[in-house]
This record gives C-alpha cells, sequence and structure tokens, in this order.
C-alpha cells in the first residue's frame, strides 16, 4: 500500500510500515510484527509508542506477553483534529510572540549588514522584503545578470515579483544586455508594466544587481543560485551612481 499520503499527515517512514503491518495482521506480537513490517525488532518499541501517542495503536498484556494492536482507522481523522488544534494555538501564540521578536530584530539589525542567502528560498525571503518596505512612486533599480538562470522556475519568480512591485505602484528601471533586448521587450512591455522603463547597455554580467533605498541585493546564477544583501546606505548610493552611469549611456 502508498505510504505517501501517511507521511503526509505526520506519520514517518517506520511508522507507516509498523501501522500498515498491525492492520494487516490484526492482534499481533513483536515477533509478528519485525517479520511483517521489516523493521529492526530494535526500533520497533520506539515507533510503537509514537503511534500510541497519536491514538493508533493499543498495547495490552495476555499471558506476561505483549500484544499491539491498530485502534479503527477512523482515529487518523482524530489525529488530525488534533494537530489543527495544536497548529492553531501555536499560531495564535507566535503572532503574540512577533511584536517581541520584532523588537529585537530591530535592536540588532545594524550588526547585520551582509546577508548570504542561497537557492530559491532565499530569494523569496529578500525579495518579499523588499516588496514590503518599498513604498508607492519609490524606485528599484535592476541591473539584468547577462548570463541568468533560465530556468524557468527562477524567470517566473522574477516575473511575479515584478508583478507585485507594479501592483504596489513601485517604479522599476531595468538594465540588460543588448544581445537580451527582443525577450526583455516582450515580457517586460511598457504596456504590461507602465511603471517600468527598460535599456539596454554592451556590457555583460555573470551577477545580476538590485538597488533600492539602503540595499543592494547580488545574485549570483550558478549551479546553485545565491544572493548577498547588503545593507548599507553608503554602498547602496556607491551602486545607484554606477547605474545612473550605465543608465545616461544605455540605449531604448
Amino acid at each position: 500500500m502508498e505510504t505517501s499520503i501517511l507521511r503526509e499527515i505526520g506519520l514517518t517512514e517506520s511508522e507507516s510500515k509498523v501501522y500498515l503491518a498491525l492492520l494487516e495482521l490484526g492482534d499481533s506480537t513483536r515477533g509478528d510484527i519485525v517479520k511483517k513490517s521489516q523493521i529492526a525488532g530494535s526500533k520497533l518499541y520506539e515507533i510503537i509508542n509514537k503511534l500510541q501517542e497519536k491514538g493508533l495503536v493499543s498495547v495490552y498484556v495476555q499471558n506476561k506477553i505483549q500484544h499491539f494492536k491498530s485502534t479503527n482507522p477512523k482515529q487518523i481523522l482524530n489525529y488530525l483534529e488534533e494537530k489543527r488544534h495544536r497548529i492553531a494555538q501555536t499560531e495564535k501564540d507566535a503572532k503574540l510572540l512577533i511584536p517581541q521578536l520584532l523588537s529585537l530584530y530591530s535592536s540588532s539589525k545594524e550588526d547585520q549588514e551582509v546577508e548570504l542567502l542561497n537557492g530559491l528560498k532565499g530569494l523569496q525571503i529578500i525579495f518579499e522584503e523588499q516588496i514590503e518596505i518599498l513604498n508607492k512612486d519609490e524606485t528599484c533599480y535592476v541591473i539584468g545578470g547577462t548570463r541568468g538562470s533560465d530556468e524557468q522556475t527562477i524567470l517566473d519568480f522574477f516575473e511575479k515579483i515584478h508583478i507585485l512591485r507594479e501592483e504596489k505602484k513601485i517604479h522599476t528601471k531595468m538594465l540588460f544586455n543588448e544581445r537580451q533586448k527582443e525577450n526583455t521587450k516582450k515580457i517586460y512591455s511598457s504596456k504590461k508594466y507602465p511603471l517600468t522603463k527598460t535599456k539596454f547597455i554592451s556590457s555583460t554580467s555573470p551577477v545580476a544587481i538590485n538597488i533600492y533605498k539602503n540595499r543592494t541585493i547580488i545574485i549570483i546564477f550558478g549551479k546553485k543560485i545565491s544572493a548577498i544583501q547588503i545593507k548599507s546606505e553608503e554602498v547602496a548610493n556607491s551602486f545607484l551612481e554606477y547605474f545612473n552611469l550605465l543608465w545616461n549611456n544605455a540605449k531604448d
């Protein structure tokens, strides 16, 4: 039987095997379960205890021998309901905790000048924060990487972020290499994104750069995408000066 649904519910692979073995065997002893589930005997009691905590297994002693059996499978729904209540309570507690965490974060953020984040999840964290801190009519400056990722998931991600910028009425100025002109005009057309301006330069770069407020994001496209976020007014101004120099000499 497929165990992926049981794993989604919250059972480990080993717990799923033992639980399914018990459903098929009915009233069982340790040896029966080990043989049926192919789980190491040394691990069985630990797994049984965890299934008991979930309400999925009952244990009793008969003739001085421990016996095990599964509870009614409908108990899974009760387990999920309890899990849902715990998650709801955890979410409630987290909302009460957030103001305290934000206070700590604000007091220490001056020490967090450079951050390195990896993968699409790292980019998501950075760019969701970008959308949050930029206000209407403010501008994000972008120098696109000439040898950026061609993965569709990455391209879709950046287009989604760009849509969010437009929805919040954030302006975007974007510089790309001349070889990217046809594709860029198609993706970021002024009709689709009226707050976006694109220009083109001859220079190439393996990285992409975003500049806004006191932030500079340097995105490195390699086997694994990485991003360096620098929180510094001085650094941002320096990169913005570089951007404006390229922008003033770029072609429409």
